[in-house]
């Protein structure tokens, strides 16, 4: 094991929440994971424990353990040791828990996962119908589900004293988004303590159209709103913007309807609003209603039944939150690389608006060669970490209404406001995705 350096700075300073990759071998695959994608280049492992071992001095500060990624947890063959030591290791009233798909969790590896120090854990389901379930989450069915569900019920019944918080996570599309008020309602009949609903990620072009969030903010819309009414009032429409730009030769017409346009982004930048032109055009209020309407029966049901509720945003957020540099987080590929965050964890490709965008991973270290203290205190670590909690970089989502070479051209060198941190294109910060942390 790697000992502390001496001349390490910030070395009172600790990550509090540790995600940790046991595995990236699943047993399913699912028509929404990075796995199933073209661009994917995740290699496939299980995490030593000598990668394990190497994180052990952090575990007394951390206030989280999370053992999940691309893979299925329960794959791992270590993962009760890993548990355990945890558990010995931590404060007390800390988590440790991870994310299944539920197939592999028998009784009597419930019991040996309570056992372990088990306390939070969260199954994927997605519908209630066989037939979708069967569909998004291709290698299992939802018997399945229900069978896990129960083994963890009845060995938590007998072992009381491990405090196991259950929970379920739901990947939102537009095929199954008339389910969710049908899942909470069965997660509520089957008592369970926690829901997580996350957005789907599109990492191939056809999921694209499975995408349930709105593209605009409510303040972006406001403001488009204001415009329009002014160029109703010089006769003017301003969903033609979207042709001007590539008329060869304008009409007066098309000159004022884009130079108001100008005024808007003007008025836009001045406020510090994020809009994108192309976006406002195709705001759909009818089906904005609908998921807001979802969303709300959602938690009317989840209050009914006690179902901590966790929705991702309907709409960006104007004001960005990275959720893992905020709360501290550090995440270890089963390698034992050192990364920020869920985005930057891997080697793959995602899609912009119908863009192919590659990403490349961001790692500061491995903790085989270097005391994870090193790691997290090191210049460059600590460099990422301000700048990403500065929000001094573009926002791709809301603003562009293309995606640049800058965003899609690897690797990542610079945004265009010459920043060296690739978050502009993230959509963790915009709120839409969720995950257990």
């Amino acid at each position: 094991m790697k000992t502390p350096s001496e001349n390490g700075t910030g070395m009172g300073m600790y990550p509090k929440k540790l995600i940790i990759e046991p595995t990236t071998r699943c047993n399913f695959k699912c028509e929404m994971c990075v796995k199933q994608s073209q661009g994917c280049q995740i290699k496939e492992g299980d995490l030593g424990l000598n990668v394990f071992e190497s994180l052990v001095p952090l575990l007394p500060h951390v206030n989280t353990i999370i053992f999940t990624g691309i893979g299925e947890p329960l794959l791992c063959k270590d993962l009760e040791l890993c548990l355990e030591t945890a558990r010995s290791k931590m404060p007390e009233k800390t988590i440790r828990g991870f994310q299944t798909n539920g197939k592999l969790l028998t009784p009597d590896r419930a019991m040996s996962l309570l056992k372990s120090g088990l306390n939070k854990i969260c199954i994927s389901v997605d519908a209630t119908g066989p037939s979708l379930f069967n569909t998004v989450r291709q290698g299992g069915c939802f018997l399945d589900i229900e069978k896990a569900l129960q083994a963890l019920v009845d060995a938590s019944a007998q072992f009381p004293e491990a405090g196991l918080e259950i929970g379920i996570e739901f990947v939102l599309m537009k095929k199954n988004m008339d389910e969710l008020p049908r899942v909470i309602e069965w997660a509520g009949r089957q008592g369970l303590d926690f829901m997580l609903v996350t957005h789907v990620t599109a990492y191939e072009k056809e999921m694209e159209k499975e995408i349930a969030y709105m593209d605009n903010s409510e303040i972006s819309l406001a403001l488009f709103e204001s415009f329009k009414k002014s160029a109703r009032k010089k006769n003017l429409d301003l969903t033609q913007y979207s042709r001007i730009p590539l008329k060869l030769y304008k009409s007066e017409t098309d000159r004022e309807i884009y130079n108001l346009v100008q005024e808007l982004k003007d008025q836009a930048l001045k406020e510090g609003v994020y809009i994108n032109m192309f976006h406002l055009m195709d705001e759909d209020p009818v089906y904005y209603q609908q998921i807001k309407e979802i969303f709300h029966r959602s938690q009317i049901l989840a209050a009914q039944y006690g179902v901590d509720l966790t929705l991702p945003e309907i709409r960006p957020k104007t004001k960005r939150h990275c959720p893992f540099v905020e709360d501290d987080s550090m995440f270890v590929t089963w390698e034992g690389k050192v990364s920020p965050c869920y985005f930057l964890w891997h080697q793959y490709q995602v899609m912009r608006i119908g863009y192919t965008k590659s990403v490349t991973p961001v790692f500061f270290g491995n903790v085989l060669e270097q005391h994870p203290f090193d790691i997290w205190n090191s210049h460059e670590f600590k460099d990422f970490r301000n700048k990403v909690k500065a929000y001094d970089y573009p926002n791709c989502h809301s603003w562009c209404e293309i995606r640049c070479d800058y965003v899609l051209d690897q690797p990542f060198y610079q945004d265009c406001f010459i920043n060296n941190i690739p978050c502009c294109d993230c959509h963790w910060n915009l709120g839409f995705l969720n995950c257990l942390t």
